[in-house]
């Protein structure tokens, strides 16, 4: 099983969101009966970049932009806004 990065690491590898954050994206995905390929499509990588991504293991302007394109929002700030309860979509 993989462990858990502290905040601080995935504050120095530039993961500027939470695994909250990742799963509340998942969980949109879900809604949309979309799954992790079309992003990894999109932003030309694997399936498994995608979920590293969300787990808050990875980090990737690629996906970044990729999902918050999948899921209809301008950026991924944005993105991470609506998340937050800050942003009506």
């Amino acid at each position: 099983m993989a462990r858990k990065l502290s905040r601080a690491v995935r504050k120095s590898m530039g993961i500027t969101m939470t695994p909250q954050t990742g799963c509340w994206i998942h969980f949109q995905l879900k809604l949309r009966n979309l799954t992790l390929y079309p992003v990894a499509q999109k932003a030309n990588v694997t399936h498994e970049m995608v979920s590293q991504f969300l787990k808050c293991r990875k980090n990737s302007e690629k996906v970044k932009m990729a999902l918050a394109d999948v899921l209809g929002y301008d950026s991924f700030e944005k993105l991470i806004a609506a998340s937050r309860g800050k942003v009506a979509v």
